[in-house]
This record gives C-alpha cells, sequence and structure tokens, in this order.
C-alpha cells in the first residue's frame, strides 16, 4: 500500500477557520462573564437579540439569524418561552410555523445588560486601532458576502 505524504497544506496556525475560531474566543471572553452573571447562555443571548433587534421571527428566521441549527433553536426557545422571555406563537397562515417576539421581561433583560456589553466592546476598540476596527467590520462582511453568494450559486 502507497502511503502518500502530506504536502502543500498550509500551517495550522494559519488555517482560517482556525484563526477565526479563536478570534471568536477572544471577543467571546468579555462577554462571557456577563451573560454567565445573568443566568443567559451565548445562544440564548443571540435569540434575545436577535428579536430585541429585528421583531417578529418565525423560528427558522430566528435559527438563521443567529447561526444556530434547527434542533439547538427549539431547545433555545423552548428554554426562553418557559422563563417569560419569549413569546412563541402558532402562525395563522401555517400552523406548522412558529413566530417569536421578545417579552417585556425579555426586553427588560437586554436593556439591562446593554451598557456591560457596550463596556466589553468599548474594551475591544481601546485594544486596536480605531481604523483597524473599522476595516475589520467591513473586511468580515465582505467575506461573508463574497464567499456566501459563491456558495450559494
Amino acid at each position: 500500500m502507497l502511503i502518500r505524504e502530506m504536502t502543500d497544506i498550509r500551517r495550522f496556525s494559519e488555517s482560517l477557520p482556525m484563526l477565526l475560531l479563536r478570534a471568536r474566543e477572544t471577543a467571546m471572553s468579555r462577554f462571557r462573564p456577563i451573560l454567565n452573571g445573568a443566568g443567559v447562555t451565548e445562544q440564548q443571548w443571540r435569540a434575545l437579540r436577535a428579536l430585541h433587534e429585528l421583531g417578529e421571527l418565525t423560528a427558522a428566521g430566528l435559527a438563521a439569524e443567529c447561526v444556530i441549527l434547527a434542533p439547538s433553536m427549539t431547545r433555545i426557545i423552548r428554554y426562553l418561552s418557559s422563563e417569560g422571555l419569549v413569546i412563541a406563537n402558532r402562525s395563522r397562515d401555517d400552523q406548522r410555523a412558529l413566530k417569536l417576539r421578545i417579552s417585556a421581561k425579555g426586553k427588560r433583560l437586554v436593556e439591562r445588560l446593554a451598557p456591560e456589553i457596550e463596556r466589553a466592546y468599548a474594551e475591544i476598540r481601546d485594544g486596536m486601532e480605531p481604523d483597524h476596527m473599522a476595516a475589520l467590520y467591513q473586511e468580515l462582511g465582505r467575506f461573508i458576502e463574497r464567499i456566501d453568494a459563491r456558495s450559494t450559486r
């Protein structure tokens, strides 16, 4: 049996997925303590923030916005609903579709955590040059837009 040598593979430290994961972990290390202190997971927070900002969404729409798989989103919705943070109703047009909106209690939680979250963002911004932070947002947006567009062709 012929054993093939590994050639032409980039160094692990230069792997784009790993760099993006490390960047995510670096950023989340600023937010995790805030969320943990409020008894909210990262995924639950994403769902609450999306509903707070975007208004009513279907369960599928919320999962897509939050980049969370449908089975996980189902558990998140179930928990947030049981805690009174989200209101879920079946669609009148399609009984299979679940319509979600943030409750008054959910809004209060988001608004209570907002100043701490913004302080964490300020810490991140303070660690970078202002034009680098703007460029990072712009480049990540461009990366997502261009690479995602190619994968849907």
